[in-house]
């Protein structure tokens, strides 16, 4: 696989830029993300994902208008560990970035605009409260992280959002959004000048909107929660369920947190996916019908995977995933065969999902963007999942679950 040309670039202040060559792509995709996210520390939970809200409100109004002038496209996200604004077009790139800059360096936070925000925003936290598997990821991720930021959900509680204010609004972007812990990316066909034109830009704009000053050391914590295995009553008939597997440290184990992350989702997929012979015996006892929900994260607060699902029969569900996780695997057993067969396919399906990124510049950017942010090498750590044989593969697997903790939770209307 061939990784794209990319010229990278560090300003005085700190602030860093990089350019992806994509030849032949009529779309230009440009970036700024910020190593500050949602469980990171911060006054009132769910700073964060309101600064990611508030940034696009200026004096003149919404500055998405001015991006839709261009024939642009603008938006943001935030997740755990950082927040990202984002936009793309075909046309007009200098204005664009222009745009982009304003759109991160210019805050406009009034008491009557974050007033208007917050019930928004609670508006959207309602919405996923309406989801039974909110209820359930929220409930797993306090039992592993108690009620830190991590253990809270990203736009923060009812309390939180309605104790922003102008202040600590300002006060979460003033230690945020400083050069030593922003990123620039652009993606896309650029010329060699046109690269040296962009990145003459952005170190005029940088220094524009952002003032040099050193990134504040946040103390690095490790929230715990109490790791027990809950019931939770609903209205309704949904029986959903779900685990939290908590890792004691990714880099215990290997030195990368994305080609760890990697491994843990072919061996989950692995083990418990429709294809493997487990489901099956899960399907002829009626326990599950439907695949399963995996995710794998790691964050500077903890690493963990959440599984969820539905079954009638929940609590023998979840026993059932646990037993299936932690019992070792005979050497040549049918199971082995099997596993071992099934990560070669992973390994393949892994590298065609690595080109169909390559060939979406927004997606592309998102992921080498991140990359930089977390300190990983794409290109490195896919040659070496393809070099990688199954007995390191299994016994890596083996070493992150002997140092898991693993919690859970269902949902019973009989208990409403």
């Amino acid at each position: 696989m061939i990784i794209p040309k990319i010229i990278k670039r560090e300003y005085k202040s700190g602030f860093k830029a990089e350019v992806i060559l994509k030849p032949h792509f009529y779309q230009r995709f440009f970036g700024i993300i910020i190593d500050f996210g949602s469980s990171d520390p911060q006054k009132v939970a769910g700073s964060a994902h309101f600064l990611e809200h508030k940034l696009f409100a200026k004096k003149d109004g919404d500055i998405s208008h001015k991006f839709e002038e261009i024939g642009a496209d603008a938006n943001a996200f935030t997740s755990f560990n950082e927040t990202m604004f984002y936009c793309s077009g075909i046309d007009h790139t200098p204005k664009m970035i222009d745009l982009l800059f304003e759109l991160v360096g210019q805050p406009y936070f009034t008491k009557q605009n974050i007033a208007k925000e917050a019930p928004i925003i609670t508006q959207e936290l309602a919405m996923y409260k309406n989801d039974p598997i909110w209820g359930l990821n929220n409930a797993i991720m306090t039992e592993m992280f108690g009620h830190s930021n991590l253990g809270v959900e990203v736009v923060g509680t009812e309390k939180s959002i309605a104790s922003v204010n102008k202040s600590n609004l300002t006060d979460a972007y003033s230690k945020n959004y400083v050069p030593a812990k922003m990123q620039f990316i652009a993606c896309g066909d650029f010329s060699d000048n046109q690269v040296k034109t962009i990145l003459r830009q952005v170190g005029k704009l940088q220094e524009k909107y952002f003032q040099a000053a050193k990134a504040e050391l946040d103390q690095k914590e490790a929230p715990v929660g109490e790791m027990k295995d809950i019931v939770l009553p609903v209205k309704g008939n949904s029986r959903a369920f779900g685990i939290g597997i908590r890792f004691e440290n990714f880099k215990k184990v290997l030195s990368s947190f994305d080609l760890t992350q990697i491994l843990l989702e072919i061996m989950l997929e692995s083990k418990l996916s429709v294809m493997g012979t487990w489901f099956e015996e899960m399907r002829d006892k009626q326990i599950l019908t439907n695949p399963l929900q995996i995710s794998v994260n790691y964050t500077r607060q903890g690493d963990f995977t959440t599984i969820f699902g539905v079954s009638q029969q929940a609590d023998k569900a979840i026993q059932e995933i646990k037993r299936e996780l932690t019992k070792p695997v005979a050497k040549n057993s049918e199971e082995y065969h099997f596993l071992k067969k099934n990560f070669a396919l992973q390994k393949e399906e892994w590298l065609a999902r690595t080109v169909r990124t390559m060939n979406d510049l927004s997606s592309l950017a998102i992921e080498m963007i991140e990359e930089n942010l977390d300190h990983e090498n794409l290109d490195l750590n896919l040659r070496k999942l393809q070099v990688m044989g199954f007995d390191e593969f299994n016994q890596l697997c083996k070493q992150l679950m002997k140092d898991s903790t693993i919690c859970s939770a269902y949902l019973d209307p009989d208990r409403e």
